[in-house]
């Protein structure tokens, strides 16, 4: 009389059905992620990005959410500052960045990301969703273009926005920057002079971090 077969499954094999059953909602959820935020900012030109350090850091990156490096400096402080054009917007608003900064011997690599050293500090903040509906509505009433600011300190990552717009006429055109808003603006500074103060206005504690890797 034939036994019947019993299926004898080791801990590894479960632990791959398991991962196998998981992996497809995770990808739909990252998938869902950047059409929505996508959503809220059509219409919208994103002109700059801004980065800064208070205080200074040394061998920073600056990380998107798709994994590639949107900037990255070998010193940064309130003088020592980054500007990146978003080439006709195409890359987006980010959902969320990522910042590493790094202290000893770190060499900048040809895709703009740090290694060596040592890690001092890895936060990732949320962004798309902290910009308000009014910013994006004032950018397609009033034009311009909508700049992401990102600031490095000890404890995390300050997020800030304003619009940047051009007014004037002929060769007299300037910039203004209005609707600032986030956890910190910059100085103004025209000619190596402070004409605006800046601000922060960090979140209580560090409660605008998603995680820290430390």
């Amino acid at each position: 009389m034939n036994k019947p077969m019993i299926a004898v499954t080791s801990p590894l094999r479960r632990h791959l059905c398991a991962l196998a059953a998981i992996v497809p909602a995770l990808l739909l959820c990252a998938c869902g992620t950047r059409p929505a935020a996508a959503g809220r900012f059509a219409g919208v030109p994103i002109g700059t990005l801004y980065m800064d350090a208070n205080p200074e850091k040394h061998a920073v990156t600056l990380y998107g959410d798709t994994g590639f490096s949107m900037g990255a400096g070998s010193v940064l402080n309130l003088k020592v500052r980054k500007f990146y054009s978003f080439p006709g917007g195409e890359r987006g608003m980010p959902v969320f960045v990522r910042v590493t900064w790094r202290s000893g011997e770190a060499h900048l690599q040809s895709d703009g990301t740090f290694v060596g050293g040592t890690v001092v500090g890895d936060y990732t903040v949320p962004v798309a969703e902290r910009i308000p509906d009014a910013v994006l509505d004032f950018v397609r009433r009033e034009g311009g273009s909508l700049r992401l600011k990102v600031r490095v300190v000890d404890d995390g990552v300050l997020v800030g926005w304003d619009v940047e717009q051009r007014v004037g006429t002929g060769e007299v055109r300037s910039l203004v920057y209005r609707m600032a808003g986030g956890d910190f603006c910059e100085d103004r500074i025209d000619n190596g002079v402070v004409v605006v103060p800046g601000w922060e206005r960090p979140p209580v504690g560090t409660n605008n971090l998603l995680k820290a890797r430390q």
